[in-house]
Order: C-alpha cells, then structure tokens, then sequence
C-alpha cells in the first residue's frame, strides 16, 4: 500500500514538474468557455409619445449567461495572438430609476449579441504552471435586436475588448482558464429603437466573466 502511494506521488510530482517547465513557444491552444453577462445601458428611454416622460428611466440590457470558444497561438513563452467567438442570448428592458415612483422594470424586447474578435494576449507566467495574463484586442459585433411590436434587424458594429484572467495548467496539453473581460461597441444614433422608443447612447460595454478548459498541443 505505502509503495502504490509512493508510485502515485511520484506521478503526480511528474506531471506537476512537466507542466511547470513547459516551453509554450509554437503551441496552439484549444478552448471552450461559459459563463456570465453583465448588460450594460443605452440611456435615457425616450418615449415619442410623451416628451415630459420617463427622464428617469433607462434601456438596458439584461443579464444573460455567454459562452464560446476561442483559439490561441503562442509565439514564444509572452505573446499569443487569440481568435474569439462569444454569444449571448438576452433580453431589453426599460428600468424605472425614480425611487419616489414604483414602477416595474418592462421587458421590451430581446437581444442576441455574437461577438467576433482578435487578441493580442500577454501571458506573465512563463513556463509556470500558473500563467496569469492580459489580453487587449478588437473586433466585431453581431447584434440582432427583436423588438416588441414587429421591429427585428441585424446590424454589425465596431467592438473594443479588454481583460484578464490566468491559466492553471494540469499538465502541458491541458488547463483550466479564468477570466474576465469587456466589450464595448459603437452605436450609431437610434441603432435601438423600438416603435415609440430610441436609444440615446452611442456605445454600449457589457462586462462578462468566464472560466473554461483549455486544450494545448
């Protein structure tokens, strides 16, 4: 018995050694990712139909679980150049933010954003196993937008992302990876308008957090 866990021991230390020494230059890594959105806001709500209404109320977007899956390539132990694709599935609200008022939130339609980007990635682990790193890049978003009332269109807009997170390698060829980033997208003027309703912001963030499994090789 003390021998079966020596052995085990010993295989354990081994793969933590090996993950710890690995040189990353030349790898491709692998992942697929879930977790969290957090909606951001597209301002004041303007209702048409009334301009003494609504100053304190804003269109949001809900939050919403995010998912999707990324590819990297390592050029050396630091830079890796990253390709992302993320979507979520969420929903628009008008928010009431008189306090003096108790007025419900209202559901007014839903949204879907699918992100595509690149990124420039800076691992500061080295050949750790634990590789914490900063990623900074740009892309595109892919926003389909189904108001209430028969208004549904597809529109793509310029997207910033920024984050960071770490890599917890378990052995050179696999690890799981944490991580945290933003979004943020330009609008035109009135790019989210409902029948008797727009908009007034020309960017939205949306902030989302995520872990996944990473595949090296």
């Amino acid at each position: 018995m003390r021998f079966r866990l020596s052995l085990l021991a010993a295989a354990l230390f081994a793969v933590a050694a090996s993950a710890s020494a690995q040189y990353r230059g030349g790898t491709v890594e692998i992942e697929g990712f879930g977790g969290y959105l957090f909606g951001g806001g597209l301002g004041h709500f303007h209702d048409f139909t009334d301009n003494n209404c609504c100053h304190d109320s804003h269109l949001s977007v809900d939050n919403n679980a995010y998912y999707g899956g990324r590819i990297g390539y390592n050029f050396n132990n630091f830079w890796e150049v990253e390709t992302e694709f993320a979507q979520s599935k969420t929903h628009l609200e008008i928010e009431n933010h008189d306090h003096h008022n108790d007025i419900p939130d209202i559901r007014v339609g839903d949204m879907r954003f699918d992100y595509f980007m690149a990124y420039m990635t800076m691992n500061f682990g080295g050949t750790s196993r634990f590789v914490p790193y900063f990623t900074l890049g740009s892309g595109a978003v892919n926003l389909h937008q189904n108001i209430f009332g028969g208004l549904e269109n597809t529109e793509a807009h310029y997207t910033l992302g920024a984050g960071g997170g770490i890599k917890i390698f378990v052995s050179p060829h696999f690890a799981f990876r944490f991580d945290a980033r933003s979004y943020s997208s330009h609008l035109s003027d009135h790019d989210i308008c409902g029948p008797t309703f727009c908009s007034n912001n020309t960017w939205i963030t949306n902030v989302v957090t995520n872990g996944g499994f990473v595949v090296a090789f």
